[in-house]
């Protein structure tokens, strides 16, 4: 039995600011993996090979993880999963505190961190994909620029935090505010609009203009069907190497700034200007697909990480980095919304958290790989000149990519 709808906000709105902060703590924190490399390293007398391949282990984890969130998110909704995601957050990064082998950075950050980003991402971008439809990607662009005020706050937070006490406390701090905080703003979450007697966001439009004008409302794929198509496919390659990119900046962007002489802190500040940038692109983009394409932006999105990627390599003053940071930064926050988006629009919302889990695997192939990648080049090179001109041919070619891009035949689902 459903309650009646109520005036006033739609309550669509408020699943988008619950998903907006916890986004912003899970992300937030991830991104200060940076941070604390440089210092587990020295500390520990530990390679960058090593520490962040406990990153990659992270990324192919959780993506799995995905998978098991989005069916449990399509079968109970969001509430379970996120409850699963905090306390599995909060106890790893508990854990980070005590770490005095390899083997418990692997453990501890790799699969209990793993795990709760894991069961984090998909249920909320799922749930938000369920209450909209005509606005779809300005939501889904609001709800995830969390990640990028996360980033942007929580990394030179966590640079703070470290510089002020020492790593092992900040693991500790970051713990209780994820459980503080994070829990009960997830009780926030409902899967379905008919959980408050209400309709998606944007149905009662369709429904009395052209019935053709959201093919998501009209046709749902099995997770069975979608996987079956080109479209498919396409979307979990492109996934896969923007991704790389994204993650091999993320992990390095400190060491690799601070090898040239920039300051921790300043080095920790262009990491968080990276996030605070993505918030831009997440939430313009997100709007402007609604009316230029998923394609467009999508190209867009790509050739801004190529063509910055490049910059990067003479990047040798603060106010380089920070520009870097800045256009590399929008357009990571571009494509960020057009994933959960475009899942929707070409394959429907009733499977959506398992399909989309699906495509978000390639997130942790790719994500492994470039930042176990740059830790690699770092130690064997001295450099990370190779490992950038990599991250800048996997952006152009995603770019290519993006040009196939093509809504699967409604034919296909039968």
């Amino acid at each position: 039995m459903t309650s009646k709808p109520r005036a006033g906000i739609f309550y669509g709105w408020v699943i988008v600011a619950a998903g907006f902060v916890i986004l912003s703590l899970a992300w937030g924190f991830q991104y200060s993996y940076g941070v604390f490399l440089t210092e587990l390293c020295r500390d520990l007398d530990w390679t960058r090979t090593m520490v962040s391949g406990a990153y990659a282990l992270f990324m192919f984890w959780h993506s799995i993880t995905y998978l098991l969130a989005g069916r449990l998110n399509d079968k109970y909704g969001p509430r379970l999963a996120l409850a699963i995601s905090i306390i599995a957050l909060s106890a790893g990064y508990a854990l980070m505190s005590i770490i005095k082998a390899p083997w418990e950075l692997y453990m501890f950050y790799g699969v209990i961190i793993g795990t709760g980003n894991g069961f984090c991402f998909v249920p909320v971008t799922s749930t938000v994909s369920r209450w909209f439809t005509v606005r779809r990607g300005t939501a889904l662009g609001i709800t995830v620029a969390g990640i990028g005020i996360g980033t942007l706050a929580l990394a030179p937070f966590a640079q703070f935090l470290i510089s002020r006490f020492d790593w092992r406390t900040s693991y500790l701090v970051i713990a209780g505010i994820l459980l503080v905080i994070g829990l009960p703003i997830s009780r926030l979450m409902r899967l379905n609009p008919s959980e408050k007697g209400l309709l998606p966001d944007g149905v009662k439009e369709i429904v009395e203009g052209s019935k053709h004008n959201s093919l998501s409302f009209m046709i749902d794929f099995t997770p069975k069907q979608a996987i079956k198509t080109k479209a498919f496919w396409l979307l979990f390659v492109v996934c896969a190497l923007l991704v790389f990119t994204v993650q091999l900046v993320m992990v390095h962007l400190k060491a690799y700034a601070t090898d040239v002489d920039i300051t921790p802190m300043v080095a920790a500040t262009i990491l968080g200007f990276v996030g605070g940038a993505s918030v831009l692109g997440r939430i313009v983009m997100g709007s402007a697909s609604d009316k230029i394409g998923r394609k467009a932006s999508f190209l867009i999105a790509c050739l801004l990480l190529a063509v910055m990627m490049l910059w990067l390599l003479k990047a040798r003053q603060p106010w380089q980095f920070y520009l870097f940071s800045v256009i590399f930064g929008f357009g990571y926050g571009s494509w960020v919304p057009l994933f959960p988006a475009i899942t929707a629009d070409w394959f429907g919302t009733k499977y959506h958290g398992t399909i989309y889990g699906m495509i978000m695997l390639a997130s942790g192939i790719g994500g492994a790989i470039g930042s176990v990648l740059g830790g690699y080049v770092s130690d064997t090179m001295g450099s990370y000149d190779i490992a950038i001109v990599i991250g800048a041919a996997m952006a152009f070619i995603a770019a290519a990519c993006s040009f196939a891009f093509k809504a699967p035949e409604i034919g296909k689902a039968s």
